[in-house]
């Protein structure tokens, strides 16, 4: 996952968990190149150029000043998530992985975005590291004079400390990423410095007191974008509150944390002791940033959009309500920001349970269009897929929507009905779950059955609340054989090793982080060798794995394409997408008053 998980709106109006994605790609929409945001809203139709993942290695700070930017303020940031975790050991939501990226947490490499592409270029890091001619190790110079927010420095041990951190599943690393234990040598068996205090991990050394040394179990030529998760930025071992840590981190970033109500609201401030002339990418222009989590969207871009209070001062980082539309395409679309994101959202299919000329015919049966008018659903908010990788990846390639996989349309059941006639499976049971406390849910639900039924199937759809819902499709032993595991994906960085191996091969299974719980051994050879390929080489090997998937396998159906949207008060300027993160690119934003 690109890093992250995503909580976002599904076409079926659930609320949507596990999106990785470090988040990433492709060219910026509305506000780029400067501007302050709104336009068109034209962007749409861009996204289906690919992203070309490049890499600057001798990028200096400190960054380039934004012409016209001040100095001061507040900026407020809406966010309708509610992030597990702000401990840099276990971010992995794309809203908690910006926020920490941007304005916290410097990690070893991290990116810049030029002409709407990410290019990945130092952090802590002196250059994007150095990797031994077998590929199997890893070496980054780390920068001197380093401080944390607190004055006191940083040393390479720290950096060390913060990887066997991230390992700590059953506490702070519970909700990160987990491909550090595929990655780094020993990470297979290592649990960690709370269970086991007094191992050696062998996965991550020092040399001297300046270069950190990854040994890798396998080839990654992607390893030093995978560099860039807060999971490497430095914790000093003797100031480790554990579970406490999230409240009041060590920083190394432009701001540090001034307080934190989890679940409501984190208050950053400048941290005096971030080195900017250090770093080639951030800025801190507002004084505060407040970030406000569990809001609901409708009433804050509504308060955005009337620029009364605090509203011109804020951005709401969420897809724009339905009802708003109008008028942020029309006399308001200067507040409003639309681009390519990093996020795809999923119709899961069991493959386990469902055959594959069944999940052909769920294809021909499904109701895209009446799903997503019954949700209310914003055609801002979303493309319909054919692929299962955002058109933003590297090497992306789009290829003929296959008929039973068009991402669109009102269905065929009389082509679904044949499929199942000719099968002698007439009556086939689709189980899943779905939320009955939330009237969209509820409503496009409705559509989604009446189509099902229609086609030739039994359908047994299961009312949880929201409460329950997340758990339930996580869980990978549900007596159900639809809508189980991910149910959209972001990815966490910009070639298809952050894609592909994640979702397809089985080992998200049991944490429910795969499409459609498929595993395949020809399939995981594939994807083996692939990974091992220098990114460029890899790209169009990637696309042509998508297609094979779609075509020979089709272990889910690919729903839609998440737009990269931004709604901002008067206030809020320069506003540029930053298709990596699915927001605007934070540290560049500064409020005019």
């Amino acid at each position: 996952m690109r890093w992250t998980k995503l909580l976002a709106l599904t076409a079926a109006g659930a609320t949507a968990v596990s999106l990785a994605a470090c988040s990433s790609g492709g060219p910026s929409g509305s506000g780029s190149g400067g501007a302050s945001g709104g336009g068109d809203n034209t962007a749409v139709r861009q996204q289906t150029s690919a992203a070309v993942a490049a890499q600057d290695p001798n990028l200096k700070g400190p960054a380039p000043e934004v012409k016209g930017a001040k100095k001061g303020g507040t900026l407020y940031l809406d966010d309708g998530g509610n992030p597990p975790t702000m401990d840099p050991a276990g971010i992995y939501y794309v809203d908690s992985n910006a926020f920490a990226t941007q304005y916290m947490f410097r990690a070893l490499t991290q990116y810049k975005i030029v002409d709407g592409k990410p290019v990945l270029v130092p952090d802590l890091a002196e250059n994007v590291g150095e990797p031994s001619t077998d590929g199997l190790t890893w070496k980054f110079k780390i920068r001197s004079g380093l401080k944390y927010s607190d004055g006191s420095p940083v040393k390479i041990e720290d950096f060390v400390y913060g990887i066997e951190r991230s390992f700590a599943k059953e506490s702070v690393g519970a909700n990160g990423t987990g491909y550090q234990m595929e990655y780094l040598k020993g990470g297979d068996t290592y649990k960690g410095p709370y269970k086991q205090p007094n191992a050696k991990f062998a996965g991550v050394t020092t040399e001297g007191s300046d270069t950190l040394v990854f040994h890798l179990a396998k080839k990654v030529p992607a390893f030093n974008y995978f560099a860039s998760f807060p999971e490497f930025t430095p914790v000093p071992k003797a100031k480790d509150t554990k579970d406490k840590y999230q409240m009041n981190p060590l920083t190394t970033g432009p701001y540090k944390v001034q307080s934190y109500t989890k679940g409501q609201k984190m208050i950053l401030v400048r941290n005096t002791n971030w080195d900017a002339n250090s770093d080639p990418v951030r800025h801190a222009y507002p004084d505060k940033v407040q970030i406000n989590f569990s809001i609901e969207d409708l009433p804050s871009q509504q308060r955005i959009l009337s620029n009364s209070g605090v509203g011109a001062n804020t951005l709401n980082i969420d897809a724009i309500d339905s009802s708003l539309a109008s008028k942020v395409t029309g006399a308001q679309k200067s507040q409003f920001a639309i681009g390519p994101s990093s996020c795809e959202y999923f119709v899961e299919i069991d493959t386990r349970k469902v055959p594959l000329d069944i999940r052909k015919a769920i294809g021909y049966a499904w109701p895209f269009n009446q799903m997503r008018k019954a949700a209310g659903l914003s055609t801002l908010n979303y493309q319909p897929a054919t692929t299962f990788a955002a058109p933003s990846l590297q090497g992306f390639k789009k290829y003929p929507a296959l008929p039973y996989a068009t991402g669109t349309g009102n269905g065929d059941p009389a082509k679904a009905k044949a499929i199942l006639q000719k099968a002698n499976k007439v009556g086939f049971q689709l189980s899943y779950y779905y939320r009955s406390d939330k009237p969209t849910s509820v409503n496009s639900n409705n559509a989604k059955k009446a189509a099902l039924k229609a086609a030739g199937f039994t359908v047994k759809d299961i009312p949880v609340s929201t409460a329950e819902y997340t758990k339930k499709i996580s869980d990978p032993k549900a007596p159900v054989n639809m809508g189980q595991g991910t149910p959209g994906w972001c990815y966490d960085w910009p070639t298809g090793d952050s894609v592909y191996p994640v979702l397809f091969n089985g080992a998200g299974i049991s944490d429910g982080l795969s499409v459609g719980q498929f595993k395949n051994a020809a399939v995981n050879k594939k994807m083996d060798a692939i990974s091992a390929m220098d990114p460029a080489k890899a790209a169009p090997q990637w696309a042509a794995l998508d297609k094979e998937l779609m075509t020979k396998y089709v272990p889910s159906l690919p729903d839609s394409y998440s737009m990269n949207t931004a709604t901002f008060g008067k206030n809020v300027k320069n506003v540029q997408l930053n298709p990596l993160i699915s927001m605007p690119t934070l540290s560049q934003l500064w409020v005019s008053s």
